[in-house]
């Protein structure tokens, strides 16, 4: 009964079937019953001859000696039995010793299942010779307390696997991978010397945590991140549409085999590092290593030269960083969120006071702009009132010349011109068309 799993892939579902199964079933019962049946005839021959020779000599009769061979049959079927019996017991007993199953394990029925194997029947009968199976969903294996789940996991098949959608499993044959297989149209076989040695489960998985890291002027803060990831490229869909969460065996290969056995405490049993764990340590590796290149008003402020740290095209490039590391054994982080960033008490005081002074600063920058902003806009006001004054005096000059003014009237108006055009912030105010017109109406009051 030989096995050699297929190196490429896409062949590892089908590559054991049902029809193999029946035919090493039928080969390894062969081998078991084939010695027994043969010492068996040799045994009820022999016995045949030796009373055909008692008939011949010693002329017994037919129906005597039909008896006599029934009852040698008997026996022999008897003795068969026992030794059957016996021999199973002795087996139970050594494979409990060997293997210590649960107690709710039956070693007898594990044994004959294994040796009997089971037999192809024709239809209608095919009904009656039926493998065991095992159902695999959500990442686990169901019916854990039953012999069949427990042989899937210690011992081999041959077994049916019924993989719901979203579980894969990783199957092994002597301590080495074997195969990867999951949900299918055909379902598929447990060979009889493989293993199940884990079942994944294939649905996003959502991980939440804190953990330190420092800015690059040396404080120390805690962030508080949650990773969403999954095995497999989730941009990648089911040929035939019938799978939510299609599977890539590949992946699921290079999940399992980054494992990893973590033993923080030894006074406690060891345990392993799942994929999800696995994916969390990049996390926790790549998001330190580029807060520590960053000051700290990095992360708090939004309009610095070198961008938010927290913004969404900084978690973009952080994402895209994670996924360069854990593409490498098959897992896809799909969504990553910095939920809350920790800082020491102390600094948020030095922060608010610093803030408290920037915003005072500010308004006082807003109260000087708006307060110019006023002044300017009532001396422009002024000014074109004046303008427009002195525009219709001039005018009426102009178009007056032979009307009499009184001697105090004209030097008023001289003297307070005279004195407007000489002062600089007024011919600040003042556009170059209304100085032309003071100008003009200065001459008209010299003449």
């Amino acid at each position: 009964m030989t096995f050699t799993p297929p190196k490429e892939p896409l062949n590892w579902q089908n590559a054991y079937t049902r029809d193999q199964a029946f035919r090493d079933s039928d080969k390894q019962s062969s081998e078991f019953l084939l010695p027994i049946g043969i010492a068996l005839v040799t045994v009820l021959v022999y016995g045949l001859l030796s009373l055909a020779r008692f008939h011949f000599f010693y002329k017994y009769s037919l129906y005597t000696i039909g008896f006599i061979a029934l009852a040698i049959l008997i026996f022999l079927i008897v003795s068969s039995l026992l030794i059957l019996k016996g021999s199973s017991r002795f087996a139970s007993t050594f494979f409990e010793d060997f293997y210590r199953p649960p107690e709710n394990i039956d070693p007898v029925k594990i044994i004959n299942y294994r040796l009997n194997g089971v037999t192809r029947l024709p239809e209608p009968l095919n009904m009656m010779s039926q493998f065991k199976y095992i159902i695999a969903r959500d990442g686990e294996i169901d019916k854990k307390d039953e012999w069949p789940t427990w042989m899937a996991l210690n011992l081999g098949g041959p077994l049916m696997l019924i993989v719901f959608d979203g579980c894969a499993l990783y199957l092994e044959r002597g301590n080495k991978f074997s195969r990867v297989v999951g949900p299918g149209p055909i379902p598929p076989f447990l060979e009889w010397h493989e293993t199940i040695k884990y079942a994944v489960d294939l649905r996003p998985k959502v991980k939440e945590g804190e953990f330190s890291v420092w800015t690059k002027d040396g404080i120390n803060i805690r962030l508080a991140v949650r990773m969403e990831c999954r095995i497999g490229d989730p941009n990648k869909k089911d040929p035939q549409g019938n799978l939510v969460y299609p599977y890539d065996p590949e992946a699921v290969k290079k999940a399992v085999e980054r494992y990893a056995l973590k033993w923080p405490k030894p006074e406690e049993e060891p345990s392993e590092n799942s994929w999800v764990d696995t994916a969390w340590g990049q996390v926790t590796g790549i998001i330190p290593r580029y807060i520590g290149s960053r000051m700290l008003d990095d992360i708090l402020i939004a309009d610095r030269k070198s961008g938010q740290i927290l913004s969404p095209q900084a978690l973009e490039k952080l994402l895209a960083s994670i996924n360069e590391a854990t593409n490498a054994f098959g897992v896809y982080v799909i969504n990553l969120q910095v939920t809350s960033v920790i800082i020491p008490k102390e600094v948020q005081e030095q922060h608010k006071t610093f803030w408290e002074v920037e915003r005072q600063s500010i308004n006082t920058i807003i109260q000087g702009e708006a307060k110019a902003f006023s002044i300017r806009t009532r001396e422009k006001a002024r000014a074109d009132s004046q303008r427009d004054l002195i525009l219709a005096i001039a005018e009426g000059l102009e178009k007056n010349k032979a009307s009499p003014f009184t001697e105090p009237l004209l030097l008023s108006l001289y003297g307070v011109l005279d004195e407007s055009l000489h002062d600089p912030l007024i011919r600040a105010q003042l556009a170059n068309e209304t100085l032309d017109t003071l100008e003009r109406l200065r001459e008209l009051l010299d003449k």
